[in-house]
């Protein structure tokens, strides 16, 4: 008999601004039917996408129970009164990434990092006060399944032994979504894909959620 899992997935939506426009009213009856913990959305930080197409994602958003959380960019997600900023990688040093958001978002927001595949980042900006930590695929690594490995294994690692929630990044399949989610993973990140119908949309979420559920089941 397989052991219970402690922990169960959640789903962490992403969409993607440059690849699709989905408008507010189109997102709205994907989270209406299936659940979407997190939503975070990515702009174009060389063309910003106008306030008046973000408002409304992150209100639809926040109607349905979803943390909303905008990418890279503390100061938008205050204007807009996004739960939280999602902060990935950049030429500064993590921590200082992670602070100076902090203190332009306030300390009631989310504030999560990608801890680019290091295990020393990721444990400082947990002590930093980091609301999640998150892990992707090693960007450096040519050959898929050995960075499929390695995330793994920090996750896996992470999950067992801190506090902090932790975030499955560059998830690109199902089944991908089932071993995350049955190593302790607490989000996985899926990207919303373009130029799908919204009944396509809502086929995807719901294969998205059968297989984060079947990772709950005993081996």
């Amino acid at each position: 008999m397989g052991q219970k899992l402690t922990r169960t997935a959640q789903l962490f939506l992403v969409f993607d601004l440059t690849r699709t426009k989905l408008p507010a009213e189109r997102l709205e009856p994907l989270l209406a039917k299936t659940a979407v913990a997190s939503l975070l959305l990515v702009t174009d930080a060389s063309r910003p996408t106008p306030v008046e197409i973000l408002q409304p994602l992150v209100t639809t958003g926040q109607q349905y129970g979803c943390a909303v959380l905008i990418a890279n960019d503390a100061s938008l997600a205050k204007k807009l009164s996004a739960d939280g900023v999602h902060l990935s990688p950049g030429d500064q040093p993590l921590v200082d990434r992670y602070t100076e958001a902090r203190e332009t978002i306030g300390n009631n927001a989310i504030v999560g990092i990608d801890a680019n595949g290091s295990r020393h980042d990721a444990m400082a900006l947990a002590e930093a006060g980091a609301d999640y930590i998150a892990f992707g695929l090693d960007r450096f690594e040519s050959d898929e399944w050995n960075a499929r490995d390695r995330q793994h294994e920090q996750i896996a690692w992470w999950a067992e032994i801190f506090e902090p929630p932790v975030v499955a990044l560059d998830v690109i399949d199902n089944e991908m979504s089932r071993d995350l989610a049955a190593v302790g993973t607490d989000f996985i990140a899926r990207t919303l894909p373009a130029g799908l119908s919204t009944a396509e949309l809502q086929e995807w979420l719901i294969a998205t959620h059968k297989a984060l559920n079947a990772a709950t089941q005993c081996d």
